[in-house]
């Protein structure tokens, strides 16, 4: 149903970027740690696999992949790029714009990052009260996660764990070094957390052995499956509204 903007012609291209129009723009580290056992890309190759599969079910105009963000938890791990804040947002800014300029009003960043969250949610804030534009921001500890709760099994996690080894073993299961996956979690600060949620926010770096913080060996293709299709099904329920809807409506 939608159209990846990479894939079209200048002349294509016209009738598709309007005020009604719906752009994605997904964004996944392409060059960041994710242990011994996944690919430095594997934000990347998510971000990406759920842009293709929510643009062959929704309306929408898909920019293409974004691999490089603000990471500033794996500075210390060689071969991980971080782009300090103030110009991934203003990066991200250029490209929103280059399409305000055309009257495009509604946009959905697919955000497979954590720390990327943050800036880009001040970057949404920005847009609606300065230029009207409401930009949609999708969390990736938040899309799917009912599914992702009812099928894995380790205590915590949050990087390079059971759910996204999982994943991956679903999208690109010929990248996964099962016999190098491990068990080990991130320490976290006392009374800064509760039972899932977080109380106080206290910023650490990756400093496991590994560079992973979950337990990736309990990770299955089925799992992965189950969990990416929750994400996809999540950001298309999202877009089916999101597409309809008019602006205004809501300041």
């Amino acid at each position: 149903m939608g159209y990846f903007i990479s894939e079209l012609t200048y002349e294509e291209c016209q009738g598709l970027i309007n005020e009604k129009t719906v752009i994605v723009l997904p964004i996944g580290g392409g060059s960041k740690e994710h242990g011994n056992h996944l690919p430095m890309g594997t934000d990347y190759m998510v971000a990406d696999f759920l842009a293709k599969e929510v643009t062959k079910r929704c309306d929408v105009l898909t920019l293409p992949t974004l691999p490089y963000g603000y990471f500033p938890s794996f500075v210390k791990w060689k071969g991980s790029v971080n782009i300090d804040y103030r110009n991934f947002l203003a990066f991200i800014k250029d490209i929103l714009m280059s399409f305000v300029n055309f009257g495009v009003k509604k946009f959905l960043i697919i955000d497979d990052g954590v720390s990327t969250h943050i800036p880009l949610k001040l970057l949404a804030m920005e847009m609606n009260n300065e230029h009207d534009v409401k930009v949609a921001v999708s969390d990736c500890t938040g899309i799917g996660r009912e599914i992702d709760s009812a099928v894995c099994q380790q205590k915590q996690g949050g990087h390079g764990d059971e759910a996204e080894t999982s994943s991956m073993l679903y999208i690109r299961p010929d990248l996964v070094k099962m016999d190098r996956t491990t068990e080990e979690y991130s320490a976290s600060f006392p009374h800064t957390k509760g039972k899932g949620f977080e109380k106080i926010y206290l910023h650490n770096r990756m400093v496991t052995p590994n560079g992973t913080n979950g337990n990736s060996t309990l990770a299955t293709r089925e799992k992965g499956e189950a969990i990416v299709n929750a994400q996809i099904d999540d950001l298309v329920s999202f877009l089916d509204e999101f597409i309809k809807w008019e602006p205004q409506d809501i300041k």
